[in-house]
């Protein structure tokens, strides 16, 4: 196994930088030095979530970990293309071309895989879960919506497409989350052309059943016009985060958040960013989102919609982000994991 050592970046603000990435020949520990803390290499990584302290990675041929207390990590050999944890029940989910991975992270290092099942995976396909409910969106044109219940120990397919969500060009990504019923799910939709951009919501039951579909929310319609290299599956840039019953959508072509009120008759109020956002997530207060082509990472206030942000040199190409109350995890294409300590 090969260890690496910490790289440092500059401090910004308040904020300071620990970087684990692949490791050159020069951060190879000789024999006579001690490891620090099971530094591991952790390989180009597209998305990540954050449990308990822990960072897990999507990293291609690899899932990554990391302590966030003690910096120790780990590399299992998981193929992991997209990533998801369903909080009600500890559960962490994994995507890898055709097929859906349950694993059990009891031992938060060694998460041991409890379940597995072939899906309906296409270009731009992402996942999420809550509540036991599992949804795939179904990504180009084609492919179906797939949901599934997970019962601790298996999956049941519950839904093999759905109409209201299928019916347009494609469906690049979504998100879900728990309600007392079981769990709704914001679909990102392409309604054609690659320049109108919609959220179709499905509320489900408990067993992964559809029980309810409202009318399509309408984005801001314009064509992306920027240099974005398309990553499948998962994490086509309209990607959307839940907080206080309105939705965030990382809107790439409009460069900035536009966000849904469901209090104000999904009223849209657009905050600008300066840039091409990919991907959106909350610590349950605030909302931090990143883009590919950007350095920053743009912290939201949803009480008055300002933004600050803080700039992280080692970003190369960000995928996915992920933020704790002590900690904003970035997954970086190039780089791996970048550990923010707030």
């Amino acid at each position: 196994m090969k260890f690496s050592k910490y790289i440092y970046v500059p401090v910004v603000s308040l904020f300071s930088f620990l970087l684990f990435s692949c490791a050159s020949n020069d951060d190879v520990l000789e024999n006579d030095e001690a490891p620090i803390a099971n530094q591991v290499t952790i390989n180009a990584c597209s998305n990540v979530v954050i449990v308990n302290g822990y960072a897990y990675g999507a990293c291609g041929g690899e899932l990554g970990i990391v302590s966030l207390e003690d910096d120790k990590r780990n590399v299992l050999n998981i193929p992991s293309d997209d990533i998801t944890i369903d909080s009600s029940t500890n559960t962490l989910f994994v995507q890898s071309r055709n097929s859906i991975s349950a694993l059990n992270i009891t031992n938060p290092l060694e998460p041991s895989v409890v379940a597995t099942t072939s899906t309906n995976f296409g270009l731009f396909s992402g996942i999420d879960a809550a509540n036991g409910v599992v949804v795939v969106s179904a990504g180009t044109r084609g492919n179906n919506t797939q949901v599934y219940q997970f019962n601790g120990n298996q999956f049941n397919l519950s839904e093999n497409g759905i109409q209201q969500v299928d019916a347009v060009t494609g469906n690049p990504d979504v998100h879900v989350t728990e309600t007392s019923n079981g769990a709704r799910a914001f679909y990102s939709q392409d309604l054609g052309g690659v320049a109108n951009w919609g959220i179709q919501i499905v509320d489900f039951n408990t067993s992964g059943n559809v029980t309810n579909t409202e009318e399509v929310v309408e984005l801001t319609p314009l064509r992306f016009t920027g240099s974005f290299s398309a990553v499948s599956p998962a994490n086509f840039p309209v990607e959307s985060e839940f907080l206080n019953n309105k939705l965030y959508v990382a809107h790439f072509a409009v460069n900035g958040i536009e966000i849904v009120d469901f209090d104000n008759n999904n009223a849209i109020t657009r905050v600008d960013l300066g840039y091409s956002p990919v991907n959106v997530t909350t610590d349950g207060l605030e909302l931090f989102a990143i883009g590919t082509n950007s350095k920053e990472v743009s912290i939201l206030n949803p009480s008055t919609n300002n933004i600050t942000s803080i700039t992280v040199d080692a970003i190369e190409q960000a995928r996915g982000i992920a933020a704790s109350k002590d900690y904003i995890v970035i997954a970086d294409r190039n780089k791996g994991l970048i550990v923010v300590n707030r």
